[in-house]
């Protein structure tokens, strides 16, 4: 049950966390309340791992990628820890 829940939580954050990486490729300024509800949601997740990879001088945004291995890594290490 609580793996359940741990699985559902993490999936639905890598879902919107790919969503956001399509929207700023598709629509980067675009400002709606699908998108706001997006960026609200997955900012609390990215923003520690933007602050660990300072972007600098790149264009590109890490983050999504370094946010999509740790929450695999969590998921992972939730399902040993319950079952075995």
């Amino acid at each position: 049950m609580i793996f359940t829940l741990i699985d559902l939580v993490i999936r639905a954050l890598r879902i919107l966390i790919l969503i956001r990486i399509v929207l700023s490729w598709v629509a980067p300024y675009s400002r709606n309340e699908f998108t706001e509800l997006v960026y609200h949601i997955t900012e609390p997740v990215l923003r520690p791992f933007r602050m660990l990879i300072p972007m600098g001088s790149v264009r590109m945004d890490l983050s999504p990628i370094i946010a999509l291995v740790v929450l695999n890594l969590v998921r992972s290490l939730a399902f040993r820890l319950l079952y075995f």
